[in-house]
């Protein structure tokens, strides 16, 4: 059943948006996960997308990678037609967020994984973090879920006070918690949002100070306007004496 088109950059032909017959199983040509409605493809391509991953931006400024920002690639552009990912270090062959200059790429979900989360495998918060929370090389860091090493350079969720740790894909099923603040939230996200929040407490400062500046100046004003209605009563009221 077809509902309205899109013309994505990823395909030369119009996406329809769909629904799957029950039973039907596809996987999106994006991020390579399964499908469940609602989706846009190309029947006679057998081209596939969660409307999520449709609407996935062309880049993005990802606080990992402050250098320089990742372009939305809809497939690697290595000679090997694949890619490792930076954050999960598993393989990828669709979508991706790439740096030509540094050779960084991202599956498009793992750009989009939030900086704190909760797990049903520990009480506590666990913090996003870029690398390995190791300091020592030579030492090796263990998931907590899945007892793996993880690679010094790859993502991990990971609790300071437990010393807890997950590979930053063993967190299927993880929660996360509105109320905690930004726990929902993309690195990406939390940036732009902690940058809005402290362009409005400016904004709010520049006006108290322009209100304050304001009042200041309306006191001084009228403080200057009583002291000349004054000098007129002053001087109207003393009587001149002329002697001969």
């Amino acid at each position: 059943m077809k509902f309205q088109e899109n013309q994505h950059f990823s395909h030369k032909h119009i996406l329809n948006a769909l629904k799957l017959d029950i039973g039907e199983e596809i996987d999106c040509n994006a991020c390579e996960k399964p499908i469940t409605d609602p989706l846009h493809g190309c029947n006679s391509c057998h081209y596939y997308l969660h409307d999520e991953c449709l609407n996935t931006p062309r880049s993005l400024q990802h606080i990992c990678h402050p250098s320089h920002p990742l372009t939305l690639l809809p497939n690697p552009t290595y000679s090997s037609r694949s890619f490792s990912c930076n954050a999960c270090g598993s393989e990828g062959n669709a979508f991706s967020f790439s740096c030509a200059h540094c050779e960084f790429d991202l599956h498009i979900y793992c750009a989009k994984l939030p900086v704190k989360i909760f797990i049903d495998k520990h009480p506590h918060e666990l913090k996003l973090l870029f690398n390995s929370p190791c300091k020592d090389e030579n030492v090796v860091f263990v998931c907590d879920v899945c007892h793996g090493t993880v690679n010094r350079d790859n993502w991990v969720y990971y609790c300071s006070h437990c010393d807890f740790g997950t590979h930053s894909n063993c967190t299927t099923g993880y929660v996360t918690r509105k109320e905690e603040g930004n726990s929902s939230q993309s690195g990406n996200e939390y940036l732009m949002e902690s940058t809005a929040r402290k362009v409005e407490q400016i904004e709010a400062y520049n006006k108290a100070q322009e209100k304050l500046m304001a009042a200041t100046l309306k006191a001084q004003i009228q403080a200057e306007g009583s002291r000349a209605v004054l000098d007129l009563v002053d001087s109207g009221s003393h009587r001149k004496y002329y002697y001969y």
